[in-house]
C-alpha cells in the first residue's frame, strides 16, 4: 500500500517520482496516448495521489513543458555569457543553441511547442505553471532582447525596437524549426535545416548592422 508523503521533502520526492513517469509516457506516446491511471502505474502509486500534486493531465504536461523553458533557458544563458563576444556572435549562437536544443531535447521541443497536442486543449492560461512558464518564456526572450540592447549600445546595430525585433527573431527560428518537422523539407528544397537557418540569419542580420545603415 502506498503511504501518503508527509515531510516536504517526501512530497517533493513523491511529485518528482510522478513526472519521472509522466515523462517517460508524455514522450513515448504523446499527450493522447498517455493517461493519469497510466501514470499512476508507472510511478508505482495510486491514481488519488497523481491527483494531490497535479490537477489534471494538462498540468502534468505543462509542468515538463516548465522543465524544458529551464533548460533552453540555461543553454542560452550559458552561451551568451562568453567573453568577448559581439553582439552579433551571440545572437548566432542563440540560434544555433535553439537549433542544439532541437536535436538533443528532441521530446522537449515537441512538449514545448505542442507536437503532440492541440493548443485547444492546451489553451487555459488560469493556471498557477501557467503563468510560471509565460513568465519564464518573458524572461528568456528579456534575455534576448539585452544582447540587441548592447549591439545598439556598442554601435554594432541600428537603433530599431528590440522587443519586436527579439519576437521576430525568435519566430523565425520557431517557424524554421518547425517547417522541419514536416520531415520532406530537405527533399522538397534541397537544403538542410541547420544551413536554412544560417541563410535566414544571414538575411536578418544584414538588416539589422550598423554598417549597412544608409
Amino acid at each position: 500500500m502506498n503511504l501518503r508523503a508527509r515531510t516536504p521533502e517526501a512530497k517533493q520526492e513523491k511529485k518528482a517520482l510522478i513526472l519521472a513517469a509522466a515523462k517517460d509516457l508524455f514522450f513515448g506516446k504523446g499527450f493522447y496516448g498517455t493517461k493519469i491511471e497510466m501514470i499512476a502505474k508507472k510511478a508505482g502509486v495510486s491514481t488519488g495521489t497523481v491527483y494531490l500534486y497535479y490537477k489534471n493531465k494538462i498540468e502534468v504536461y505543462k509542468a515538463l513543458q516548465d522543465e524544458g523553458v529551464d533548460i533552453l533557458s540555461e543553454m542560452i544563458s550559458q552561451v551568451i555569457s562568453w567573453p568577448g563576444m559581439s553582439a552579433l556572435a551571440k545572437l548566432s549562437e542563440v540560434a544555433r543553441t535553439y537549433y542544439r536544443f532541437h536535436t538533443e531535447y528532441r521530446e522537449f521541443f515537441d512538449i514545448m511547442a505542442i507536437l503532440s497536442a492541440t493548443p485547444q486543449d492546451l489553451k487555459e492560461s488560469d493556471s498557477e505553471i501557467s503563468s510560471i512558464i509565460d513568465a519564464k518564456t518573458h524572461k528568456l526572450l528579456k534575455i534576448i532582447e539585452s544582447v540587441l540592447l548592447e549591439g545598439i549600445e556598442q554601435n554594432e546595430f541600428v537603433d530599431l525596437d528590440t522587443w519586436k525585433t527579439t519576437n521576430v527573431f525568435w519566430g523565425m527560428l520557431d517557424g524554421l524549426i518547425l517547417l522541419a518537422e514536416r520531415q520532406n523539407i530537405e527533399n522538397v528544397i534541397g537544403v538542410d535545416l541547420e544551413d536554412l537557418i544560417k541563410h535566414a540569419l544571414e538575411m536578418s542580420f544584414y538588416g539589422i548592422l550598423k554598417q549597412n545603415q544608409g
